[in-house]
């Protein structure tokens, strides 16, 4: 995955709103919110880039999950497949494991290589951290009802990504701009970590954070979903719906 820097214009932006804020330490407060701008816009990139293949790798990826879920994995098969990874996919659990690493240390060890990790992680951190970081539970699943009126033996199904096969299906299906949500989701995290305070509710970019989100979603072309993807947002956190990290 390729890390997304921002430009001088960028970063000057971001440091209007954290001064906006009147706290103290406003530059090295600024300096950090835009490295953790930067992971977050870098990840969120490599998502909508592999967003089109979403059945595809889904798919690949799930002989992958449920291998990690069993009651015995193959280290060996587990690296094997991971070497054997296309690009997209690998760079979808790159990205996962770089916003995850701010909070957990684990997660870094991945970094921007997740085969040549893979290749020289220790068996342990290769299977805890590797489903930790793909697998975000699942459920068991009846089997198939034969001809002879028998069903065949349930299996786990894991859900990789917020997304699980043939898993049931939420009422009113999911949002069609679920990844600029959950942008910015980690945007207001970003906020809370560097700056302290709460982001302010609003979607007009009137207020520091919206202001901040109006700036990141120009950067990336979708301005025209600021005020739209936000309203989502805030809904979301409104009726306390939990957001997939």
């Amino acid at each position: 995955m390729t890390l997304i820097h921002l430009s001088d214009d960028d970063r000057f932006a971001v440091s209007l709103a954290v001064e906006s804020l009147g706290i103290r330490n406003e530059v090295s407060v600024s300096a950090d919110l835009c490295d953790r701008i930067e992971t977050n816009v870098s990840a969120y990139r490599a998502e909508v880039d592999d967003r089109l293949h979403l059945s595809d790798w889904l798919a690949q990826l799930r002989s992958l999950a449920q291998l990690l879920s069993s009651d015995a994995p193959s280290v060996g098969l587990i690296r094997t497949r991971v070497a054997r990874l296309p690009a997209p996919h690998a760079r979808q659990i790159e990205a996962r494991a770089l916003r995850l690493s701010s909070n957990v240390p684990a997660f870094s060890g991945i970094g921007l290589d997740l085969r040549d990790w893979a290749r020289r992680a220790s068996p342990a951190d290769l299977v805890q951290v590797l489903c930790l970081c793909l697998v975000e539970g699942g459920a068991m699943i009846a089997g198939r009802r034969r001809p002879n009126g028998h069903r065949s033996a349930a299996h786990f199904e894991p859900v990789v990504f917020g997304r699980g096969v043939n898993m049931p299906k939420r009422k009113g299906g999911r949002p069609a701009d679920d990844a600029e949500v959950r942008l910015i989701a980690h945007l207001a995290v970003d906020w809370m970590i560097s700056t302290g305070v709460r982001p302010g509710r609003g979607r007009d970019g009137h207020s520091a954070f919206s202001g901040l989100v109006h700036d990141v979603f120009g950067w990336i072309g979708i301005e025209n979903k600021a005020q739209h993807c936000l309203r989502m947002y805030w809904k979301l956190t409104k009726v306390k719906r939990p957001m997939r990290w």
